[in-house]
């Protein structure tokens, strides 16, 4: 029996010790600001960024014609099923292979358009030798935080959070139409400079809502 399928989760590198860092051995890919989705066609199931603008910008695969390949490592294992399931593809999905290279010019070049297009994420990295969901890692411009809404609005732009069962204090929120949306059991990625000791953000900012992640963190 196959085991259950897990959203992967990843660990984030600073934008400084990423340009330090020796990614022999890894691959790297853009990591796209859309909503984390699985899609399935032809008995293929796919990962991807679910963008607005209808694409869906795929980096990892987990099921190739009807084939579980999650223990396959990404080198000559998930890789070349992906690059058969694109070279297979019906036009209509609308999907598209997230840009990929090596070494620290490839981060380099992501970090500018991840700030032309103001976007914290990076890219995200995979060894080349480990199955499916395992040891990724994100670069981000920000550091990033999902939490859960434990207040709406109301009257003020801010809205009530907790990050990790904790009290974390208000986040700031200029998006009127989010604000409005937002309910309470929700999930929202903030922007801070830092997590205090005191369980706070240091200078919190709303980014957005996180439907996509909806129950993931209780």
């Amino acid at each position: 029996m196959n085991s259950p399928i897990v959203r992967p989760k990843y660990s984030v590198l600073t934008i400084a010790d990423a340009l330090r860092a020796n990614w022999h051995g890894w691959h790297l890919s853009r990591k796209a600001d859309g909503a984390c989705v699985r899609r399935e066609w032809n008995g293929c199931a796919v990962w991807g960024d679910a963008m607005r603008d209808g694409t869906l910008q795929v980096w990892d695969i987990d099921r190739a014609f009807g084939q579980d390949v999650r223990c396959l490592p990404w080198d000559g294992g998930r890789d070349a099923a992906l690059e058969k399931l694109f070279s297979n593809l019906s036009p209509k999905l609308n999907w598209q292979r997230c840009p990929t290279g090596a070494g620290v010019e490839f981060i380099e070049a992501m970090i500018l358009a991840a700030r032309l297009d103001n976007t914290p994420d990076v890219i995200v990295s995979k060894p080349m030798n480990a199955p499916f969901g395992v040891e990724l890692v994100k670069v981000k411009l920000l550091q990033t935080f999902d939490c859960i809404v434990t207040e709406p609005a109301g009257y003020r732009q801010s809205i009530g959070i907790a990050f990790e069962g904790q009290d974390a204090g208000r986040c700031p929120c200029r998006n009127l139409v989010a604000l409005d949306s937002l309910r309470v059991g929700d999930v929202v990625e903030i922007a801070a400079g830092a997590l205090l000791p005191s369980g706070k953000f240091r200078e919190p900012r709303f980014l957005r809502a996180r439907p996509d992640k909806g129950g993931q963190l209780e």
